[in-house]
C-alpha cells in the first residue's frame, strides 16, 4: 500500500498521508513520496492548488521514531558545541518551501512534531474541532529541526511559541484558532468539503498572480520591510506584462469570468 494517496479534481490536487495505522507518522518512504509529488505538481500547469491532509483520524503524528535512521534535520545548522555535527535540510519541508503554488493543510486530528512542522510550511491551515497541535521534541531530548522553532513564532507569536516548545504540551483546536495557528475550525465531517471549496475558489484565480503573491508573502517574514516593498513592486510590474492580467481586465469590463492560462 502506498504511503500517500493522490486525488485530483478541477485544478486541485489532494495529497493524503496514508499510514492511518501509524497515525500517518512520516517515514522515509512517505517523505520521499511527498517530495516527489510536490515537484511533479509544480511542473503540472493543470494543478493550481494542493490540499494536504491525513487518512483516518490523524493528520500526522510526526516522524516515525520506530524506523531506524529516520531523522529530520535542519540545513546548515551551526554547531552549538564543538562536537555538534553540521546537518542537512529536511527533504520534505525543502520541497514545500520550493513549491510555487498555494498549499492548504486540512488538519484532521493530531498534528504533532514533524506533522505540525509540515503544516506550518503550508500557506493556509484549517482544522477540525478534534485537532490538537504540539511540538513535543523537548520531551525526547531534541528540538524541532524542520523549521518548527522559526515558523511557529511567525504563526502564533513568541510567547505562545515559547510555551509550546518549552513544555511540549499539546494545544486544542480552539486554542490554535485563538492563537492564529489555524484560520478556521470545522466539524470533522465538514473539513474536507470546506478545504475543497476553498481550493476551488483559489484555483479560479490567475496562477501567475498566485505564485507572485506566495513569493511576496514569504518575503514578508524573510526580508526587511523596505526590501519587501521593493519585491512587491517588482512582482506587480512583472504581472502587468502577462496575458492573464490583460484577460482579467478584459473579463472585468465584459462582466464575465476570466479564462486564465498562466501566461
Amino acid at each position: 500500500m502506498s504511503t500517500i494517496e493522490i486525488l485530483r479534481e478541477a485544478g486541485v490536487a489532494c495529497l493524503v498521508l496514508n499510514r492511518p495505522e501509524k497515525r500517518n507518522a512520516i517515514d522515509d518512504a512517505t517523505r520521499d513520496a511527498l517530495a516527489k509529488a510536490f515537484a511533479d505538481f509544480d511542473a503540472d500547469a493543470a494543478i493550481r492548488v494542493v490540499i494536504l491532509t491525513g487518512a483516518g483520524t490523524a493528520f500526522c503524528a510526526g516522524v516515525d521514531l520506530a524506523t531506524p535512521g529516520n531523522v529530520a534535520v535542519q540545513e546548515n545548522a551551526q554547531a552549538i558545541a564543538p562536537a555538534s555535527p553540521v546537518v542537512t535540510r529536511p527533504r520534505l519541508t525543502a520541497a514545500l518551501d520550493a513549491f510555487s503554488k498555494p498549499v492548504i493543510a486540512a488538519l484532521n486530528g493530531v498534528a504533532i512534531g514533524g506533522g505540525l512542522e509540515m503544516a506550518l510550511a503550508c500557506d493556509i491551515r484549517i482544522a477540525d474541532t478534534n485537532a490538537r497541535f504540539g511540538l513535543t521534541e523537548v520531551r525526547i531530548g531534541s528540538l524541532p529541526a524542520s523549521g518548527g522553532t522559526q515558523r511557529l513564532v511567525g504563526a502564533v507569536g513568541r510567547t505562545i511559541a515559547a510555551q509550546m516548545l518549552f513544555t511540549g504540551e499539546l494545544i486544542s483546536a480552539e486554542q490554535a484558532l485563538a492563537a492564529g495557528l489555524v484560520s478556521e475550525l470545522h466539524a470533522p465531517d465538514d473539513l474536507m468539503g470546506r478545504a475543497l471549496g476553498l481550493a476551488q475558489v483559489i484555483a479560479e484565480n490567475a496562477p501567475l498572480s498566485l505564485a507572485a503573491i506566495k513569493k511576496a508573502l514569504r518575503a514578508a517574514t524573510d526580508l526587511p520591510l523596505a526590501a519587501g516593498f521593493e519585491l512587491e513592486r517588482a512582482l506587480y510590474g512583472a504581472l502587468t506584462l502577462t496575458q492573464d492580467r490583460e484577460e482579467g481586465r478584459k473579463a472585468f469590463r465584459e462582466k464575465r469570468k476570466p479564462k486564465f492560462e498562466g501566461k
